[in-house]
Order: structure tokens, then sequence, then C-alpha cells
């Protein structure tokens, strides 16, 4: 048996899912990756960095509907 690994966007994962479950001969397994600590550790001092620029005025925002219209 062979294996293959497939990166999928993550809107698209329960359609590539349901699609290979079709198949007999398809075995599916899934890996999701997590962040490490590092990353997160990362995400959170980029965050907190650009609450700082928005503070001071150097980083404009935008209104959270405009921002969920987008999702």
């Amino acid at each position: 048996m062979a294996t293959l690994t497939v990166e999928v966007e993550d809107n698209e994962l329960n359609f590539l899912r349901d699609l290979l479950k079709r198949f007999p001969f398809v075995r599916v397994s899934e890996e999701i990756e997590d962040d490490s600590d590092e990353e997160v550790r990362a995400n959170i001092r980029e965050g907190v960095r650009q609450m700082d620029l928005v503070e001071e005025g150097s980083l404009q925002t935008r209104p959270a509907r405009e921002f969920l219209k987008e999702l």
C-alpha cells in the first residue's frame, strides 16, 4: 500500500474527505498540524505590537463589519 500526502485548504477539506471515502480502496487518516508553542507566542507578540501601533495612530484599523464580510 502507498501513502499520499495532500495539503488542502481548510474550506475544501470536508469535500475532499467525503469524496475519498467513496472509494473502497482508499483509507483516510488525517494529521492536522497545530502551531508550535513558539509560533503561538510569536503571533501573540505580533498582535500586541500591532495594537501598540494602532493606539499611537501609526496603523489604521477597519470596522469589524467590514472584516466579517470578507469571511
